[in-house]
């Protein structure tokens, strides 16, 4: 029996304290932090670190004065990149996320940025070993017969990831080239390109 947990965000630090006009407030001053959290399984209640395959927090700006407008609000991917990256300030977040939010879907918000290079390759990696292997094991030894069925059952397995890939690398592309585009409007909406 297959179970899958169902993963949520938990706050695990705060990253970052300043003030800023709240843009959801009539533009008042306020105290904002910006929140680090990871998904974790719904079980867990507190975080202690991040594990291995979910290492990439998500940030959320926290209203911290109380106001009408406050509360809290998930940074999406491409403005928690910026920020991390020091190519946007802290105290620009508050008025690039209320002119995004129009516009963002919810698929804006998972980190696709930030997923380190390394967890990719070992992916990769691993699935073409994996593919080697079964095709050495079930290949048959000797020079008489057709292609035994486990070989085939590899192969198109094999085969069916690769298609698997095709089909899913499209949408991949799209959504990290949607965010660079998101990038780049903030970027260009602050003086000067940088904040």
């Amino acid at each position: 029996m297959f179970v899958r947990a169902r993963l949520v965000p938990r706050r695990v630090r705060t990253e970052a304290r300043f003030r800023a006009a709240d843009p959801w407030n009539g533009d008042v001053p306020a105290e904002f932090s910006i929140e680090a959290y990871y998904y974790v399984p719904q079980h867990v209640q507190e975080v202690s670190c991040p594990w291995r395959w979910c290492n990439t927090p998500l940030y959320a700006l926290r209203s911290e004065d109380g106001t009408p407008g406050g509360g809290e609000r998930f940074l999406p991917d491409a403005l928690s990149r910026l920020w991390s990256a020091g190519k946007v300030s802290a105290e620009a977040l508050p008025h690039l996320l209320r002119e995004m939010e129009p516009e963002l879907t919810q698929d804006d918000f998972q980190p696709l940025l930030r997923v380190s290079a390394e967890r990719w390759g070992a992916a990769a990696l691993i699935a073409v070993l994996l593919a080697i292997l079964g095709l050495l094991v079930t290949w048959p030894r000797n020079g008489g017969g057709g292609i035994p069925v486990p070989a085939l059952l590899c192969g198109g397995v094999v085969a069916g990831g690769l298609l698997g890939a095709l089909f899913a690398l499209p949408p991949y592309f799209a959504r990290r080239e949607r965010r660079r585009r998101q990038m780049g409007w903030a970027l260009a909406r602050l003086p000067g390109g940088r904040a």
